[in-house]
Order: structure tokens, then sequence, then C-alpha cells
């Protein structure tokens, strides 16, 4: 598989399969970057389609029910989606410390807030809220939007598309799947989308499984 490596204290085999439009597999790149940890990723939406196959037969050996961001430690512990204090544990990295202050963020492009209003009224018709870190929801609407100059539509970011609008009418942002997965885990699978009662912290956001059959090829 054509894997990049990032350098830093050799912990084991620590592998990660991502795209580069999930703005949680750049979360859980950060996360081991900031801890020197050395690690090897490949963005599946950035390879070739044998590549891509081969790397998506192989997960699929693993576990059926993968999603992004994916990261398999000495082939023998599987962590899916960003869950920190479980990428901790089993890498012995130190609890998570207060990150020290930032200097100002950068202004959001006008191109962005336009879509986050439109996106956050959309979504209160529907009894859910945008997401509030706001970070988080532009890089996923940044994922939307190089999606849309790949493939014509709002892929969602943290799928893989299969690059024709048919076979992908169903993760089309937003998804078939995204109001019952709000309801039931806080959010939607990429985490655009969240509960009111995410928002108003009566929830909190459980990892979201997969709905999504796997398409034939």
């Amino acid at each position: 598989m054509g894997f990049q490596t990032v350098e830093g204290k050799d912990l084991g085999d620590v592998r990660l399969f991502t795209m580069s439009t999930c703005a949680w597999c750049d979360k859980m790149k950060d996360l081991l970057s900031e801890n020197d940890v050395k690690y090897h990723y490949i963005d599946l939406d950035l390879v070739d389609e044998e590549e891509r196959e081969g790397t998506v037969e192989f997960l699929d050996s693993i576990y059926p029910k993968w999603g992004f961001p994916c990261l398999l430690f000495d082939e023998k512990v599987l962590i899916l989606g960003y869950r920190e204090g479980d990428i901790r544990k089993t890498l012995g990295l130190p609890d998570a410390r207060e990150k020290k202050e930032k200097g100002a963020a950068e202004p959001v492009r006008e191109e962005i807030k336009r879509i986050m209003e439109r996106l956050q009224g959309f979504s209160e018709k529907k009894g859910a809220s945008l997401n509030p870190d706001t970070a988080i929801t532009i890089k996923l609407i940044d994922g939307l939007l190089e999606n849309q100059k790949r493939h014509g539509y709002w892929a969602c970011p943290c799928r893989l598309a299969a690059g024709n609008r048919e076979d992908d009418r169903d993760i089309i942002c937003p998804c078939d799947y995204w109001e019952q997965d709000v309801a039931e885990f806080g959010a939607c699978y990429c985490g655009l989308y969240v509960s009111e009662k995410v928002i108003a912290g009566e929830m909190t956001i459980r990892t979201v499984p997969e709905r999504r059959e796997k398409r034939g090829k």
C-alpha cells in the first residue's frame, strides 16, 4: 500500500486510513503529530483506483463496517472514528492537557459564511444544528466544496465516494441517514449536523456507525 510516513517516536506499527476531505482524519493526524508519534497514513481519496480497491479489500477483511478515520495498531487493534481517549490509551500517550491559547482565528471566508448560514437554517427546520465546533464545521464544508469540484456534487467528506451521482446519491449531503443518526447518536456520520440536545448539553455525541450498505463492484 502507498503509505506516507510522518516521523516521530516509534511506538509500534501505527497506520492510518484517512480521507483528505475528512476533518476528523486531520484531527487524528494532528493528535499523533502533537505527541511526536511516528505513523504511516494513506488518503484513500487521493490514490489510484487499484490502490484504493486493494486497501478497501484489506480493511473489509478486518472489519466490514470500517470507516474514516481508521487507526490500525500493530495489526491487532482497530480504532474507528476520532476517539481520542481510546487512541491515547492504546498508544500509551499521556492524558490530554489544556492546549495553550492560540492567536486570533483566521477570518471565515465569505463563501463559507454563506453556506454555514444556509445549512444552519436548514438544520434548525429539522430540529438540529450545525456542529458548534466552528473549525470542524469549516473543514467539513471545505470537504464538501472539494467534492463538488471533483465529482460535481456534495459527497459526504468522510465517506469514500464512487465518483458518479447515481452510486453516491445516498451520501450526497445531507445524506439519507443524517436525521436518524442525529436522533440516535447526537450527530450525523461526519459530524456536520448535531442534535439540539447536544447543543443544550443534554446529550453527548456517540461514535456514529456506518449505516450504508457496501456497494458491489
